[in-house]
């Protein structure tokens, strides 16, 4: 049964506003912003103009209905909610990666700084020239990313703490993933369970291909597996 949707109002998100931004402002509007589909993100607007950035973990919010089991030792499992948040925010603000500063943190809601002018998107449409600094970096950023490296893969929460992800390699996790995305897939479509065989023949050909490796580099999860 799909779960009732429900936004949350300025009333919902005051307390939220005054732990965040101290007791002197007043919350006097909120908009509901894109950010993903297991939390709410909001912009809270105060009375004397300051901004910010709420995230806010809920089952409301949460548009995945499967009952997924969180296990931030699986790399590939959701890496939602506050405790995962703020150690991705600390490694990148570590490694000297712009991030917005991090206000409060609380058991299932975070609020960060409001980064204003506008999307990357918005100002290569409007200026591409004008977009070449920002690019510049952004080019930078993923270079200090990739200039970070451990011996161990999996949520940044996981490596820092000392612990070890699910598996045997990246290779092995991200196969193994595949194969049962290819198994669920050809349950849902008779074209896919057609090739279900050479699917996952093809698919163990590909992970052979991949050279074994004993560093792995920072990166954000949704631009490829960790």
């Amino acid at each position: 049964m799909d779960r009732v949707r429900r936004h949350l109002t300025a009333a919902d998100l005051a307390p939220l506003a005054r732990a965040a931004l101290g007791p002197r402002r007043t919350l006097d509007g909120v908009e509901r912003l894109r950010g993903g589909s297991r939390k709410g993100v909001y912009r809270l607007r105060c009375d004397d103009g300051a901004t910010a950035v709420a995230y806010v973990w809920s089952p409301e919010e949460d548009y995945w209905d499967h009952g997924e089991l969180q296990d931030p030792r699986d790399p590939f499992s959701a890496a939602s909610g506050p405790a995962l948040f703020a150690a991705a925010h600390d490694r990148l603000t570590a490694v000297g990666v712009r991030t917005p500063r991090l206000l409060h943190l609380g058991t299932d809601a975070a609020v960060v700084e409001d980064v204003t002018g506008g999307s990357l998107e918005e100002v290569l449409a409007r200026d591409p020239a004008a977009a070449a600094a920002t690019l510049g970096r952004l080019g930078e950023a993923v270079r200090a990313l990739g200039a970070h490296t451990s011996a161990a893969y999996g949520k940044v929460a996981v490596v820092d703490t000392g612990g070890s992800s699910h598996g045997t390699s990246c290779v092995q996790v991200v196969r193994d993933r595949a194969l049962r995305d290819v198994e669920e897939a050809a349950g849902r479509d008779p074209r896919i369970a057609a090739v279900r065989e050479e699917a996952a023949e093809r698919l163990g050909h590909l992970a052979e291909a991949v050279r074994p490796r004993a560093r792995h580099a920072l990166v954000h999860g949704e631009p490829g597996p960790v």
